[in-house]
Formats: C-alpha cells, sequence, structure tokens
C-alpha cells in the first residue's frame, strides 16, 4: 500500500499537483516518516486528525485553497 501511496505521490507531482492525507492517525503518520514518504508528500500536506468532526478535512481545504489563492465567500455550495 505504501509502494501505491508514494507512486501515486510521485504522479501526482509530474503533473504539477499535490496529494494532501487528512485525518491521519498518528501510527501512519510514523508509517510515513519511517519510510520518508512523508517527505515527498510534505508534512504541511499530511493535516493529522483531530477530535472536531470534519476538523481535519476543514484544515485539508483551507490549505488547498491557500495553495490555489481560492477565495470563498460562503458555505461551499451543497
Amino acid at each position: 500500500m505504501l509502494e501505491l501511496l508514494d507512486r501515486y505521490v510521485r504522479h501526482l507531482a509530474g503533473q504539477g499537483g499535490r496529494l494532501i492525507l487528512c485525518g491521519v492517525q498518528p501510527p501512519l503518520l510514523r508509517l510515513l516518516r519511517r519510510s520518508e514518504i512523508a517527505d515527498r508528500i510534505g508534512e504541511d500536506s499530511i493535516i493529522p486528525a483531530t477530535e472536531e468532526l470534519f476538523g481535519a478535512l476543514d484544515r485539508a481545504l483551507a490549505e488547498a485553497r491557500r495553495r490555489t489563492g481560492a477565495v470563498q465567500d460562503g458555505p461551499p455550495p451543497g
């Protein structure tokens, strides 16, 4: 599974994209760091799990918007 994730990270980078992982639990974060995949993903692209419902997702969306310069005036369309 780590090899698949690493290939996907490299593929996205080759296309000018970046992966953001959100809701990452501590054991997975340790594994990503040990395997050096965290270095390729980037620490700012690994959003830890939070106690708050959708907290990690909100942080990931904010990070994606920051990177792309996207601004949102209201709640997402739903």
